[in-house]
């Protein structure tokens, strides 16, 4: 399920436009390959070179000829096609390519990386090449440039209702006296967004982030430790302090076990053999002599690592550690392209993961500290609308968890937490309805145009047709237009096209298996109140008599224990997951496997 709808720090896109991206939007990292072995080859061209010739069948569209150069593992995460797809994002996110700069080199292990420093229309971006022993390319990354200079940095918060976020500024002084910078806004995971424009002068600052709309003023004081000022973002004025300090604050995560465990971890690795995808995970094993029921736990959307890491939290990891101790031994995967997993997220789809969660289950199911006949499946958000996927083609699952699972359509989802997510910023009527034309207009265009070529065409004709109704202060307010028309190319992906029309009831109808189904009140992206009755009854329906769901007071679409449940908040808690979700989990998963606790 969409971590948010809002990329960082619009605090719910004031427009209307921008909630229809669906991962949280950190425009520094355009793309990235994991960095894995290959192949060795004899490079013909120094890295450098090698690098630039790269780039530069980049800019001549010699995709084909691109790709050749890379290693085995490389190729099948980024194809011809990928590739293609993956640059046309970055012109469309940094403007046309006008030339290179300059190049560095690094080495990190076994590879050598080459820094291609380039000039695009709007800003300069590194292409990060990497190259294994034998000179083939095994990863890719387009990412905002490092400022060069001495660095100074300054960290405040903005409280925006009732909820305070923090912000950071790194600001870099060149010899000449100019300045460059990036923000980051941890509590919402972004960082090193790079800044277009930085003045310092006779102590007066001035920032801008012309992308996300966002202006900084402020006078620093006399001590030259403290900057009082404003923080700007479309329509929007907040007070902002922003004070000197040599490193930043760390976040609180207390629930994030440390080692040593009282158990083993395993790290482990299997095939699905029908996909060609190759995943790796950690498997935990509570001290036993005899067989322990299992869990496998499926993240929600987006490329996940098997931890399920968001904004410095570690749930699956908690989690996993909750019911380890309590004598379950508990399997995390890292998502397809994450961690040493193979394969794409975007490219695939909710059934493709089905499939890697069936093999995950044959693989616990060989296991001789597992008890084959009480294998169950935890899933969370887009996690929850799999389990039961499987559970209705598999006998070998024992019992499902839904964590905030959808019991509607994709469509239907994104409609109620679009809608939810803007109106709890403060957004006004006109505001709403602006956001539900614009996301049925551009649905209808998913569901109705097959060709991705012509879909994104009558996207961006749309996009600009409803950018032409606004008035002068609102389109002011939409400055990352360009952004979200270089990621439309989400929305045409398999994943969202599947996710958009999948109907979660046939499947819930189908399984037979005993079902545990939470969700919080307080969750904007996945509503309690829609979803929960429709799984209810979809399971009714099918006969299953052993069906537990719970709505639980308080609680965020992460389980933490909130004010308000808004995606801005998420990083601001402390707490990863509720004690009386992890309480109500474990008592329940025993009962049906019949295992008594243990710590």
């Amino acid at each position: 399920m969409p971590k948010s709808l809002t990329p960082c720090l619009s605090f719910g896109a004031r427009s209307g436009l921008r909630p229809i991206v669906f991962t949280l939007s950190v425009a520094s990292v355009l793309a990235v390959c994991c960095v894995l072995p290959g192949k060795e080859q004899t490079a013909k061209l120094s890295r450098t070179e090698a690098a630039k010739n790269f780039v530069h069948l980049l800019v001549d569209g010699k995709f084909d000829k691109a790709v050749a150069d890379f290693d085995a593992v490389m190729l099948k995460v980024m194809p011809a096609d990928q590739l293609k797809q993956t640059w046309e994002g970055v012109l469309a996110d940094a403007g046309a390519y006008k030339k290179t700069l300059e190049t560095r080199t690094e080495t990190a292990g076994i590879y050598r990386v080459v820094h291609v420093t380039c000039e695009f229309a709007k800003r300069p971006l590194d292409v990060h090449v990497v190259f294994n022993k034998a000179g083939k390319i095994s990863g890719l990354q387009f990412r905002a440039p490092a400022p060069k200079g001495t660095e100074e940095i300054w960290e405040g918060k903005l409280k925006v209702g009732v909820v305070e976020l923090r912000i950071v500024f790194h600001l870099f002084k060149a010899k000449d006296g100019s300045y460059a910078g990036t923000m980051d806004s941890p509590d919402q995971g972004a960082k090193g967004i790079p800044l277009d424009e930085v003045s310092f002068k006779d102590n007066a600052l001035g920032l801008k982030l012309k992308r996300l709309a966002i202006v900084v003023d402020g006078t620093r004081d006399k001590s030259g430790q403290e900057i009082k000022g404003h923080f700007k973002q479309g329509k929007q004025t907040i007070p902002l302090t922003l004070k000197r300090v040599t490193k930043v604050q760390e976040a609180r995560r207390p629930q994030t076990p440390r080692k040593p465990y009282p158990y083993q971890e395993v790290e482990v690795a299997y095939e699905n053999t029908k996909s060609g995808i190759h995943l790796t995970g950690a498997l935990t094993l509570p001290r036993s002599s005899s067989p322990v029921p299992a869990v496998l736990l499926i993240t929600g959307s987006g490329a996940q690592d098997r931890d399920e890491t968001i904004f410095e939290h570690r749930p699956f990891l908690v989690l996993a550690d909750f019911l380890t101790r309590r004598g379950i031994a508990v399997l995390r995967v890292d998502d397809r392209g994450m961690g040493g997993s193979t394969g794409s997220v975007s490219k695939s789809t909710s059934a493709d993961f089905a499939e890697d969660v069936l093999a995950g289950v044959a693989f616990l199911k060989g296991r001789k500290e597992i008890d084959p006949a009480r294998i169950g499946l935890v899933g969370h958000s887009e996690g929850g609308l799999i389990a039961p996927m499987v559970a209705s083609r598999s006998r070998d699952i024992a019992f499902i968890v839904m964590l905030a699972g959808p019991g509607v359509s994709g469509e239907q989802i994104l409609y109620t937490q679009g809608a939810a997510i803007l109106k709890s910023t403060g957004a006004d009527a006109k505001q709403l309805e602006r956001q539900n034309e614009i996301q049925h207009r551009m649905f209808a265009i998913l569901r109705q145009e097959k060709d991705s070529a012509l879909a994104q065409a009558k996207l961006k004709a749309a996009i600009a047709q409803l950018s032409s109704k606004l008035g002068k202060n609102e389109k002011e307010a939409t400055e990352a237009m360009p952004e979200l028309e270089g990621q439309l190319s989400t929305l045409l992906t398999p994943w969202f096209r599947y996710f958009l029309t999948y109907d979660p009831r046939p499947a819930l109808i189908k399984v037979a298996c005993p079902v545990l189904a939470l969700n919080g009140d307080k969750d904007l992206q996945v509503d309690s109140k829609i979803n929960l009755p429709v799984i209810a009854a979809a399971l009714k329906e099918g006969g299953n008599r052993d069906v537990t769901t719970k709505e639980v007071p308080n609680l965020n679409h992460l389980f933490q224990t909130c004010k308000t449940g808004a995606v801005a908040e998420y990083g601001t808690i402390e707490e990863t997951i509720a004690p009386e979700v992890l309480q109500t989990i474990g008592d329940w998963i025993q009962q049906r496997t019949g295992k008594s606790g243990s710590r």
